[in-house]
């Protein structure tokens, strides 16, 4: 999916992933993926109190997750349904889509 949409990555001047390999397969998977990038840059060390978009696109990333989930019919694991409700999902996803271009 990277590589289809390679010119979407390519006109930003940098792009950063903040990923402390928390999960050090997926840092390894990420990391491999857009090193082919020139502009890509990987953070692992940096602090999280002052790096509010990590934590921001971490529950992004979850959120958009869970909606390819729902809409996909898929079933979802026991910490997909701890954090939010399916209400207070569909409102944040419904909120959120008015924002996206």
């Amino acid at each position: 999916m990277v590589f289809e949409h390679e010119l979407f990555f390519k006109q930003f001047d940098k792009i950063v992933m903040y990923y402390d390999n928390g999960q050090e397969v997926l840092g390894t998977i990420l990391n491999s993926i857009f090193r082919k990038f020139d502009n890509f840059e990987h953070k692992i060390n940096f602090n999280h109190q002052e790096k509010r978009l990590f934590q921001v696109s971490d529950m992004l990333t979850f959120i958009d997750k869970y909606n390819y989930k729902y809409q996909n019919k898929m079933r979802f694991t026991k910490g997909e349904n701890f954090f939010f409700s399916r209400e207070e999902i569909r409102k944040i996803i419904k909120e959120l889509n008015k924002k996206r271009f």
